[in-house]
């Protein structure tokens, strides 16, 4: 019985710890959020084209589950792209590392369409870009 007790514990805190947001932020900036309101939901984040370069995105979702339908980036140029990455999340989890098309991109905006999961809350999405550095970042705002 003495044995049961701290076993227990033992589990419990390895499923917490792996539910946590275990992962090196180091390069990563958080290019927006936004909260699904209702069942279906679009949101816009707007980056900016002169706010930096990024090589890579990653999604987290937080406070409830989340099921994304859709993900359109559009870059400083125009062009838009979208990554295969209909996806459910469960709460407290993050995507995998999304490379972008090309070395490096400048990002105007993200279009998200997503929705809550039945009976849980309202999930909070995340979008996170790793920014490329030692670039000489010439193109500023006039």
């Amino acid at each position: 019985m003495k044995l049961s007790i701290p076993l227990t514990f033992v589990v419990l805190a390895t499923f917490a710890l792996g539910t946590a947001h275990a992962w090196e932020r180091k390069g990563w900036v958080k290019l927006g959020e936004k909260t699904v309101n209702g069942r279906v939901d679009r949101d816009t984040i707007r980056v900016g084209k002169y706010d930096g370069r990024f090589s890579k995105l990653t999604l987290s979702v937080e406070k409830s589950e989340l099921e994304l339908l859709s993900f359109v980036v559009t870059f400083a140029n125009g062009e838009k792209w979208e990554p295969n990455v209909r996806f459910f999340f469960r709460e407290n989890s993050r995507s995998r590392v999304i490379d972008l098309p090309g070395d490096e991109r400048r990002i105007q905006k993200i279009d998200i369409t997503y929705k809550n999961v039945p009976g849980g809350g309202r999930a909070t999405l995340e979008v996170w870009g790793l920014k490329v550095v030692g670039h000489d970042d010439h193109r500023r705002r006039h």
